[in-house]
């Protein structure tokens, strides 16, 4: 979540804020995106014809949306890491294993993206692969910030604060330190409905192999079917061990 000091280019951020406003808007007419980023619209056409002419976005008549350039680079950026294969692996043998869902995330400028998602005895990929979340209200994040230092734990909460998604979110700081206190002593974390209500998640940390945390594990389900905690987080710490040795952790 560091950025450099220095020169910075607003003809890029722009652009960049175009293919952000698209993405969230899901399509979006040039009129729509210079009263949505407060640009004139000649603005907005020079930066969406060089983001067609670049393949960053496609046009449907008067609609712009998304191109799949930005789904071949994401693929790139996600398995470029040398333990890809490993995680990936990994998760999907403790979904079998378990008969619950599974996720393996990472934190980025202080959001958690999921890299895989697999959901027990369904055909797919994930559908939340590639998905941004919060860290205080989610069993991978929660189990992030408490491998983290506090410094950056604070950074990252100046920065996205502690947005309430149920009624169950942790909203202080206080609580919230207590909250990965406990993790930390415990060595598991718990999402007890703090995202989706009726969902319940225990997540672990994973290591890097130079130490720092790589990401984390959690396993979700209803309340209703999951297990106790304690059991969910033994079936992650063995499935985590086994990951951190072929990493080659010490």
């Amino acid at each position: 979540m560091d950025s450099s000091g220095g020169r910075r280019l607003q003809t890029t951020e722009t652009s960049l804020a175009i293919i952000d406003a698209v993405n969230e808007m899901g399509e979006a007419r040039m009129s729509e995106l210079a009263d949505r980023l407060d640009l004139s619209t000649s603005t907005i056409h020079v930066h969406l014809k060089t983001l067609l002419d670049q393949e960053y976005l496609v046009k449907r008549g008067e609609q712009y949306r998304l191109g799949m350039k930005l789904f071949h680079l994401g693929e790139g950026a996600r398995t470029r890491n040398e333990w890809y294969e490993i995680a990936r692996r990994k998760t999907h043998e403790l979904a079998d294993s378990c008969g619950e869902e599974v996720t393996f995330a990472v934190e980025e400028y202080g959001r958690a993206i999921t890299l895989f998602n697999v959901v027990a005895n369904v055909p797919s990929k994930g559908f939340q692969v590639g998905r941004y979340y919060y860290l205080h209200n989610s069993a991978v994040g929660k189990a992030i910030l408490a491998a983290l230092p506090e410094t950056r734990v604070n950074e990252i909460l100046d920065r996205w604060g502690l947005p309430e998604e149920t009624e169950y979110t942790i909203t202080d700081r206080e609580t919230l330190q207590e909250d990965i206190e406990r993790t930390s002593e415990r060595g598991y974390s718990v999402n007890d409905q703090e995202a989706v209500e009726g969902l319940r998640s225990v997540g672990v940390p994973v290591t890097a192999p130079h130490g720092g945390v790589l990401g984390a594990l959690d396993i979700s389900g209803p309340l209703y079917r999951l297990p106790p905690n304690e059991e969910l987080a033994s079936m992650l710490q063995d499935v985590v061990d086994e990951l951190e040795s072929e990493l080659g952790v010490q």
